[in-house]
């Protein structure tokens, strides 16, 4: 066994078989075994593949060219092995990965002699998917992939290359492995006519960004500017004090101010000065839920450092060592069940959505804009969702280069039949890869669902107590019930890293019946803090047994998983229970806190949460969640070497991520949030004076 991998991976014995590859570079491909999603199988069924196309004679001439210099080494050809990817250490921990030199390929230019012809030829970087179609136990299960960088004469195709490497693979394994797919970089492919719109908006909101800030700073700002330094000079304060007659505020000391039509306010929703004093600033009205500000900030740092690990687990070359030895840790389970984080941001929603509401409708008599309802949430999530979405879709293949990069991008045909389900917010009910777009706005189509059938519990709950007690009470046992149900019939694990079935664990983790617990929560303890108009006096042991039932609810939540994911699976009915109430009862905690804090019961953990700090870094929350993946992709798909994990490598990583995505989400609020959110002020005050 150790023998025939070591054939099949030794590229020189590989390329130095000319004859044998030239004898079959014409001859079409044997019937081989399709191999169904690259995952161990123990089937011996052998469904056929088509023949494979011929290789172009241009490639063949240079293949062979390749094979004549390593046998007369020469040093460009040397150059071509060397930078071919080659077995790693440790590929029993998961080294499937071997990637090679992409840089040392690129430089490389070839040279060779045909029929009395001399052809010059540039390089390409291709990774070639080889599997092997027997089992080597213990080593390789059946069909496993093994991903080798190639580099290849730029003449050579995508079916060329695949077709080289199937050819001489098999031959040097006894059909033991062959070249499944192969896909190869255009590092400098011109732009195409989707990248080239896109760029045009860009460029239209810098121009207008550019504009409306010019027109603030010179028009609004600087007149401040300037009375605000003569009121300061010594002169102006001593000629009042020797005449008290004079009045406090005369002409003299008068701020006029410029007023601006509607389409100098329009200029102004897009002032780049505006918008970042705005979002910057830690002041917060009276009666703000403070505590919230800091829950928000932790909540997405938990998020990112999730995705820092889940995302990276195939670019790691030490995963099957690593990983085991992490999940041992009894901290671990903060990481591995970060997925509770996500439910932290349901119970803010749900919370602030019928704290605010309530508030609003008591004001007004019970009476609410229920269509200003819907589209000032649709005006706030949807225009910088669509914008990013435009943007990642179809700038990000030209952004970045090589060994791993996909030069399509990440999402299945640039999202062409797929858009729209985001845009209306049903993304959460597709699972086909042609049917998804921007897969982590799951949770926005799930917000967007609850807050749209929520006024069937916030109508009962304002006018009749009790009925909507009940009606938020029969929302939570359909979502608890159907969720245990379901996980009982699809044998769900109760974590994703326990090595149970995952086939239907995507639904169980992105349908809103099955996600709605913790936003009800929400919504119960927003109703609270609106009864009690946060002036609630608890007593100091009903406070300390309130914080110590969160705390164990919330570890137990946490670190319930340990025991599973190390080998000692509970029976289903214990996982379809935990499974079914383990989100919920996270959200009751992190209620127990915005409840306590929100009425002064917090002490220092109100003191941590409610730092003004937070503020800023809580407004731009929503736009690293859009951000944030995008960030992690271009770190991953441009390295030029595999990550070898270790918890340094992955703290610099983090924390890298966490600070790069809240820059970019700076950028983005303001270029397309904060401005948006200017431009509905403009436009519903005009109406409203219109009205009057």
């Amino acid at each position: 066994m150790a023998e025939s991998i070591g054939k099949a991976t030794d590229l020189r014995t590989m390329f130095s078989l000319r004859k044998e590859l030239t004898a079959q570079i014409s001859v079409a491909a044997d019937n081989v075994t399709e191999i169904p999603g690259l995952v161990s199988t123990s089937s011996n069924q052998e469904p056929t593949k088509p023949p494979e196309p011929d290789i172009s004679e241009l490639c063949k001439i240079h293949a062979n060219g390749i094979i004549e210099g390593i046998n007369q080494q020469q040093f460009w050809a040397l150059r071509m092995l060397d930078s071919a990817g080659k077995p790693p250490a440790n590929l029993l921990g998961g080294g499937f990965k071997w990637l090679g030199d992409y840089e040392e390929c690129l430089d490389i230019e070839g040279q060779t002699v045909a029929n009395n012809l001399t052809y010059a030829f540039g390089t390409q970087y291709c990774m070639v998917t080889v599997v092997n179609i027997q089992a080597l136990p213990p080593i390789l299960p059946l069909y496993t992939p093994l991903n080798i960088g190639m580099c290849m004469p730029n003449s050579c195709t995508v079916n060329d290359t695949q077709r080289l490497i199937d050819i001489a693979v098999k031959n040097v394994t006894n059909n033991l492995f062959i070249a499944y797919q192969a896909e190869c970089q255009e590092p400098d492919r011109p732009y195409d006519t989707r990248a080239v719109i896109v760029l045009v908006v860009i460029s239209f909101f810098i121009s207008i960004m550019t504009a409306g800030t010019v027109y603030d700073i010179t028009l609004i700002q600087w007149p401040k500017w300037q009375q605000t330094a003569k009121q300061k000079e010594p002169d102006a304060v001593v000629a009042v004090e020797a005449n008290e007659k004079i009045p406090l505020i005369t002409d003299s000391v008068q701020i006029v101010q410029y007023q601006p039509g509607i389409f100098g306010k329009i200029l102004l929703a897009f002032s780049v000065y505006t918008n970042g004093s705005k979002l910057l600033s830690t002041h917060q009205p009276e009666g703000s839920l403070t505590a919230i500000n800091g829950i928000r900030f932790i909540s997405m740092t938990w998020v990112i450092l999730g995705h820092s690990y889940i995302f990276v687990l195939s670019d790691v070359d030490n995963v099957g060592t690593f990983l085991p030895e992490m999940m041992k840790r009894v901290t671990f389970p903060a990481v591995s069940n970060a997925l509770v984080s996500v439910d932290t941001f349901f119970v803010l929603s749900g919370l602030l959505l019928t704290y605010l509401v309530m508030k609003e409708m008591a004001k007004k008599r019970g009476k609410l804009n229920w269509g200003m309802f819907y589209f000032h949430r649709f005006w706030r999530l949807t225009p910088p969702y669509m914008l990013v979405l435009m943007v990642y879709v179809s700038l990000f293949p030209y952004t970045g280069s090589g060994p791993q990069w996909k030069k399509d991008g990440n999402e299945y045909n640039y999202c062409k039949t797929s858009w729209y389900y985001n845009l209306l917010y049903i993304n959460n009910f597709f699972d086909k890869q042609e049917d998804s777009c921007f897969g982590w706005a799951w949770y926005l189509a799930n917000d967007m669902q609850f807050f749209v059938i929520s006024p069937l519990i916030l109508l009962p709950l304002f006018y009749f107590q009790l009925a909507g007690f009940a009606v938020l009470l029969a929302f939570l046992t359909g979502t608890v019930v159907a969720t245990g149900v379901m996980a009982t019939t699809w044998n769900a694990p109760m974590s994703m890293f326990d090595g149970g079935d995952l086939t239907n664990w995507g639904e169980i983790y992105i349908r809103p019946y099955f996600r709605m617990g913790p936003y009800l929560v929400g919504m119960f303890t927003g109703y609270l803090l609106y009864k009690t108009d946060l002036k609630l006096k608890i007593n100091k042991f009903v406070n300390l047994f309130g914080w110590l039932v969160a705390a164990v609810l919330a570890c137990a939540v946490l670190y319930g998983i340990y025991d599973d994911v190390n080998g000692n699976r509970p029976s289903q009915e214990v996982s379809s229970f935990y499974i079914s109430v383990h989100r919920t009862v996270w959200g009751a905690a992190v209620s127990w806190v915005i409840f306590a804090c929100a009425h002064g019961y917090g002490g220092y953990v109100n003191t941590v949460l409610s730092w003004k700090g937070f503020i800023p870094l809580s407004r731009l929350t929503y736009c690293a969640y859009l951000v944030h993946p995008p960030i992690i992709y271009y770190y991953l798909l441009t390295r030029r070497r595999l990550i070898h994990f270790t918890d340094t490598e992955i703290i610099y990583e983090f924390l890298g991520h966490l600070a790069l995505s809240y820059a970019a989400a700076f950028i983005t609020s303001m270029a397309f949030e904060a401005p948006m959110m200017g431009l509905e002020k403009v436009i519903f005050k005009r109406q409203e004076k219109k009205k009057k």
